[in-house]
């Protein structure tokens, strides 16, 4: 009786292999499912921070006029339109007594602000922070200062909840269960097999998502089979491929035309028109003095590295300014400060900008002569009005730019200007005249008009 009670309850080794490797796939699956699932909704976090942190920058720089001039009817509209965002759990615009000034409940406008618990005070720059919310999820807080000026005037607090990132990690934790359901079935009978051919594969497209995720397009992985994960490998091989292409191009492009333009074309593409608009801009022109002559006497190699540096110092300048660099001209810079994005002061920093530019090359210079090199000088000319400004050019082919008298102007007051002056003329002096010290040369002929300019010279930005 016991020999047959062994033998009715004996297991086969067919059996005891067919639970370990089915034990071995569900512990398998279980932990890549989790490992991808931590993954997934380490990512899904980033991204709704990022796309948290992008809408309440720009809602903050749409809210700082309609604040300073109480229109509270705009601040309501920017308040009710991203409140239509499903991912916004609120919108808070409070004025510098922390009274809310626009909020997605009408009867809690003129009230003082009160924030959850634990989160930390409004500080210079934005803060983000996460706290619990009462549906036992998670909002992340975004706290942005709102200045005119460098003066405070408010702030604005937006709320974005996570509940994308729980709705989509549960919904991947539905779908591992139900493979892990079917591999579990399937496990008795070709576990080990299938556990060779789809694991394989699928962790190298976990690690190249991870290393594309990084920034790194250089990935192609091996495709070693010709079913639907080979499909898929070979479909990744090719979105590595399209992504290295694309930021080839966007590099590229950005060498070529100023960082705001291409900006500007990236947001929107297909708006890009081929007419102008008139905008008031301000208008650089900056050239290097003697400096053909000079060319004569130097190598090849020491123009181009002389000019390498110039140019670095001209682009760097003015892009800490906001302005765009339009154009080279052999040895000449044109620069424009108010297009393609505008800014109310583009005319003080466009001065702001050319007298920097001759104190960096007044140092440039310094060092060259200390090196033995011959020195450099440049002359600048700054016009400020109404110009058009648009892309010109063809649809295979454009360029963007501004036209009109002002330009024209700009380009006579650089080619008036002596090595190391700043010229301006009486309408652009007319705008900064309060921030800068300047001496009135009196009227100035200037070819292609008919009468005479009244310039100003600029001697530095006033204390």
């Amino acid at each position: 009786m016991a020999d047959s009670s062994k033998k009715k309850f004996r297991l086969t080794l067919k059996l005891k292999l067919s639970l370990l490797i089915t034990l071995l796939i569900v512990l398998s699956v279980v932990l890549v499912g989790d490992y991808l699932l931590d993954s997934a909704k380490v990512s899904l976090r980033g991204e709704i921070t990022k796309r948290g942190s992008t809408i309440a920058q720009h809602l903050a720089a749409s809210a700082k006029n309609p604040l300073v001039t109480r229109d509270e009817l705009t601040l309501s509209l920017l308040v009710r339109d991203a409140l239509k965002d499903a991912d916004v759990a609120y919108v808070i615009v409070v004025d510098e007594d922390g009274k809310i000034v626009a909020h997605g409940d009408l009867t809690a406008i003129g009230k003082k602000y009160q924030r959850p618990l634990g989160l930390k005070p409004l500080a210079n720059v934005t803060v983000v922070q996460s706290y619990d919310d009462s549906a036992g999820g998670e909002i992340i807080d975004f706290a942005v200062p709102l200045e005119f000026s460098q003066v405070r005037v408010g702030a604005l607090y937006l709320g974005f909840s996570d509940r994308a990132i729980r709705q989509t990690i549960e919904k991947a934790r539905g779908q591992t269960i139900w493979i892990t359901g079917l591999m579990i079935l399937g496990g008795v009978l070709g576990a080990v097999g299938l556990a060779i051919i789809l694991t394989r594969p699928l962790l190298k497209l976990a690690q190249g998502t991870k290393t594309v995720a990084a920034g790194n397009f250089d990935v192609v992985l091996p495709v070693t089979s010709s079913d639907e994960i080979g499909d898929l490998t070979e479909s990744f091989n090719e979105m590595a491929k399209n992504l290295k292409e694309k930021e080839k191009i966007k590099h590229a492009f950005s060498s070529y035309v100023a960082r705001q333009v291409v900006d500007e074309i990236l947001k929107s593409p297909d708006g890009i028109m081929l007419t102008g608009e008139r905008r008031n801009v301000t208008v650089i022109f900056c050239d290097l003095r003697g400096f053909t002559p000079l060319a004569e006497k130097l190598p090849p190699e020491e123009v181009v590295a002389a000019l390498n540096e110039f140019y670095s110092l001209m682009i760097e300048t003015t892009i800490k300014n906001d302005g765009s660099i339009n154009k080279f001209l052999g040895d000449a810079v044109m620069a424009i400060f108010g297009a393609p994005v505008h800014f109310a002061d583009h005319t003080l920093r466009a001065i702001k900008t050319a007298v920097a530019m001759q104190t960096q090359v007044a140092e440039l210079s310094a060092r060259r002569i200390a090196s033995g090199k011959p020195p450099i000088a440049i002359g600048i000319g700054v016009s400020a009005g109404e110009a058009v400004a648009g892309t010109v050019g063809t649809e295979s082919q454009m360029e963007y730019t501004v036209i009109g008298d002002r330009v024209n102007l700009a380009a006579r007051l650089e080619s008036n200007a002596g090595p190391g002056q700043i010229l301006i003329s009486q309408e652009t002096y007319d705008h900064v005249a309060a921030q800068v010290k300047a001496r009135c040369l009196g009227p100035m002929t200037v070819k292609g008009r008919e009468e005479a300019v009244t310039v100003f010279e600029i001697l530095g930005m006033a204390d």
